[in-house]
């Protein structure tokens, strides 16, 4: 047993009520089953949670730091390795529900393994099992925010994650993100919409019916004579083509600004993803 993971928050200045936000989403998932079981609970706050719903939850945690912290809430939270928790005997439970959040990427496969036929195992007959994890088609956690926990061993994509529910016996119910753990791309990185002005082609047409208008004009008061107005059209011919050519370029320009921001927000997806097993 360490402190390294509490030292690690500490140091890190993590904000409670924030990871209380985006824990929120998954409180519905328990609604109906109680008692829940926390794998890696932490601080305790999705226990905390559970409990202002009148969810009878437990938690199991190996870092003394994070269990000196869940119990001084009042929390029911026993110290120890979760995966040995569930293979111990007796086999503990049953359990209407378990979560974990945040866990299994700090494992080996194996261990995950293991893990999830522990909570298979743990698990009442139709017991729902949700496991979170950070999302590795994320780029700001693949890139830098993944790496920044020392005890973080891998990733886990959602077909791994699904396959290794299978093998334990679990079934999966469903996938997803989590919504509020989307911050999104960097401002900066956005493009501004391209501004797109009205086709010329009115402006010309009104221009040249001056044009026209005037040459008539002046023909009756036969001020003119030999006046070849073929320039006015060929100038209006010329400026016809150039507003058609800015009007797709202007298209264009806009094709290319939504290409950029679907990558963009490809890139920049939900922080977390989650699946729903049944036991």
């Amino acid at each position: 047993m360490t402190r390294l993971e509490s030292d690690y928050y500490s140091y890190m200045d993590f904000d409670p009520e924030h990871t209380r936000e985006v824990l929120r989403h998954y409180v519905p998932m328990f609604e109906d089953k109680s008692p829940v079981l926390e794998l890696g609970c932490g601080r305790g706050e999705f226990l905390g949670l559970l409990d202002e719903k009148g969810i009878k939850a437990e938690g199991v945690e190996p870092d003394e730091g994070m269990v000196e912290a869940a119990r001084t809430k009042g929390l029911d939270v026993v110290r120890g390795d979760a995966a040995d928790f569930l293979n111990g005997e007796p086999a503990p439970g049953p359990y209407q529900g378990m979560f974990c959040d945040h866990l299994i990427e700090h494992f080996t496969p194996d261990q995950v393994g293991r893990l999830l036929a522990g909570a298979r195992r743990g698990l009442a007959p139709g017991g729902r099992l949700v496991v979170v994890t950070p999302n590795p088609a994320c780029y700001t956690v693949l890139s830098h925010d993944f790496w920044r926990d020392p005890t973080h061993v891998r990733f886990y994509d959602l077909p791994l994650l699904t396959d290794l529910c299978r093998q334990a016996g679990l079934e999966v119910e469903s996938t997803g993100t989590n919504p509020v753990h989307h911050p999104g791309p960097p401002a900066e990185y956005l493009v501004p919409e391209p501004v797109v002005h009205p086709p010329l082609d009115d402006l010309v047409e009104r221009a040249m019916g001056k044009v026209r208008a005037s040459l008539g004009h002046r023909d009756r008061k036969r001020r003119v004579t030999g006046h070849d107005p073929e320039w006015a059209y060929e100038l209006a011919h010329v400026v016809k083509v150039l507003a058609g050519r800015l009007q797709e370029t202007t298209e264009a320009l806009r094709a290319v600004r939504r290409a950029h921001d679907k990558l963009v927000w490809g890139m920049y997806q939900s922080s977390e993803i989650y699946i729903v097993a049944r036991g």
